[in-house]
């Protein structure tokens, strides 16, 4: 009796190590089997991290590629797209006028092209091209400026009011644009550049004004334009900043006294030829100072 009610439990005791050792060996199975799932998923992502690294690179390449291909300078593509603006305006009007053959699909072309234009500025300047940089601040800011006034003429008729908000808003837009793409070349000495981002700081377009930076970069043009010899571009800035700073402020002081300061373009001392031929005149020579005695000639009297 008593053996028999001890052998189960004796077999009970010797069989749970057994069914422990199989666990056992069962989970190395299991964990090896696990780090195999997850080894091609995480090369596999990395393999598609390396892809897309290669291919930014590769299209990275193929921007300057195209960007080298064109020969043209950055002025040569300002002409362009002010060719293209001047087209696009008259195919645009001529699709009002029942007299004029014109479609909207030209106009739309020579819209494409003339962002094509933009673009391949900006990417110039983003690479840094001064001139680039430039010319698409130039560009913004003249359309800044036909926004604006586009605004200001539709402003006093009620219907057109919310329109008139809205090409606004676009120009205010466009003169941020022109500081951005201003910034780079009036911060390296451009004066050209230093002029318009000096404007925009001075009467707030687009931002909030800023008096201080915009008297800086007037300056900055200033002694540019001096260094170039454009005096009447001199003359402009100065009048540009008695509009916003005090007469006597030392920039303008600065600007004027170079302005009006000339070099002589002939000696100070008399040449000896012309001395000589004073000598012999008469009633003239050498006039003595305060300090030398008067000859028994001199007279002080021209005769």
């Amino acid at each position: 009796m008593g053996a028999a009610l001890i052998s189960p439990m004796l077999f009970a005791a010797t069989a749970a190590p057994a069914t422990s050792a199989v666990e056992a060996a069962a989970k190395p199975e299991t964990a090896s089997k696990t780090e195999a799932d997850t080894k091609p998923e995480a090369a596999g992502k990395a393999q598609a991290a390396q892809s897309a690294k290669s291919a930014a690179a590769k299209q990275g390449k193929d921007a300057k590629t195209l960007k080298d291909e064109d020969s043209r300078s950055s002025k040569e593509l300002a002409v362009v797209y002010q060719r293209l603006s001047e087209q696009a305006e008259k195919a645009t009007a001529c699709i009002f006028d029942p007299k004029c053959l014109s479609s909207d699909r030209k106009v739309l072309l020579l819209m494409v092209q003339r962002r094509e234009v933009l673009e391949r500025l900006a990417a110039r300047a983003q690479q840094g091209d001064l001139e680039a940089g430039y010319w698409r601040g130039t560009i913004a800011m003249e359309q800044a400026r036909r926004q604006v006034n586009r605004g200001e003429l539709n402003s006093d008729d009620l219907g057109a009011r919310k329109e008139a908000m809205l090409i606004t808003a676009v120009g205010a837009e466009e003169f941020r644009t022109a500081a951005r793409f201003l910034q780079s070349p009036a911060d390296k000495g451009m004066p050209d550049a230093c002029d318009r981002i000096a404007e925009i700081l001075a009467n707030g377009y687009g931002m909030f004004a800023d008096i201080k930076r915009a008297a800086e970069y007037y300056r900055c043009a200033g002694l540019g334009f001096l260094k170039e010899g454009r005096k009447d571009e001199v003359a402009q800035v100065i009048g540009k900043m008695r509009g916003f700073l005090p007469p006597n402020h030392m920039y303008i002081v600065e600007l004027y006294a170079k302005l009006i300061t000339r070099e002589p373009s002939y000696p100070w001392r008399i040449p000896t030829e012309t001395a000589a031929l004073l000598e012999k005149s008469a009633g003239w020579g050498k006039v003595p100072g305060p300090g030398d005695a008067l000859p028994k000639s001199y007279s002080g009297k021209t005769q």
